[in-house]
């Protein structure tokens, strides 16, 4: 998933950062699973 998809990278007070969703980027993601789920064929492609 890239930034269209809403995930952002958050750092903090070192140089580490990690990998976050928005709140769309979580109804996204939970809509793709279930899109999955309902076209197991489409994963076999």
């Amino acid at each position: 998933m890239d930034i269209e998809d809403k995930i952002i990278w958050v750092y903090g007070v070192g140089e580490d950062g990690v990998k976050a969703f928005t709140d769309f980027g979580i109804e996204n993601l939970i809509e793709l699973t279930r899109f999955c789920k309902d076209n197991p064929e489409l994963l076999r492609q």
